[in-house]
């Protein structure tokens, strides 16, 4: 005899079938971009979007963008230090960060930290992923619901950002920034690029003299 689905289970199934119509859309309009060279796009035009939120001074004359993915161990590894190259620079630098879901089943988290930039909880929440992120992508596989209780001890109210999961402006955002990755061709988490170049040789050394050289560029003498 056939189980009935539960109240619970479809709430969870149509949540899912949202996220998944939107990374199929995403498939349908990359494949034209996969021949695309680099070199010739913009690629301001696809390091920011309308959606992104700025930690640090939001007039610093630096920024750092990095593509992330919630489940990577590099990701929470490098978080730490890209916020004390903020804090050194004291205005000069600021981070926004792109999310991208690489991971298997990271989508709905993905989806649930975007919907907590409508709570005003956005890197608070980010913080609290990365810190618990052993313990709710186990051995790569997330599951958004183990992240919950998390996000709830910081003050997320876990029904409305249910609901808010649901709205099409996260499915637009996540295809958004699924699209920036594809043409940018990132094809790892943590890709960071400062000033709009691009770190090609990964590692913290690298990164914070990518860093200082962009700094003193833009603050020439100081």
């Amino acid at each position: 005899m056939k189980k009935l689905s539960t109240k619970k289970s479809l709430e969870v199934k149509k949540r899912n079938k949202i996220i998944s119509i939107a990374v199929l859309c995403i498939a349908v309009v990359i494949t034209a971009l996969s021949f695309t060279s680099k070199e010739s796009i913009n690629i301001d035009q696809h390091l920011y979007s309308q959606n992104d939120l700025i930690f640090g001074n939001k007039y610093a004359k630096v920024t750092i963008v990095e593509f992330f993915d919630p489940a990577c161990e590099s990701c929470r590894a490098f978080y730490p230090l890209v916020k004390s190259q903020i804090k050194k620079y004291k205005g000069k630098v600021n981070l926004i960060v792109r999310p991208v879901a690489f991971h298997r089943n990271v989508g709905p988290v993905v989806a649930a930290l975007e919907a907590t930039k409508m709570q005003g909880k956005f890197w608070e929440s980010l913080g609290t992923t990365l810190n618990y992120q052993s313990r709710w992508a186990i051995n790569h596989v997330a599951n958004v619901d183990l992240l919950y209780p998390y996000l709830q001890d910081i003050g997320v109210d876990i029904e409305k950002l249910k609901i808010d999961v649901k709205n099409p402006a996260i499915a637009e955002s996540m295809a958004q920034g699924a699209l920036d990755a594809k043409t940018l061709k990132v094809l790892k988490t943590p890709t960071f690029y400062v000033n709009g170049t691009e770190l090609k040789r990964f590692g913290a050394e690298q990164l914070k003299a990518l860093i200082a050289k962009e700094v003193s560029k833009a603050y020439p003498g100081k």
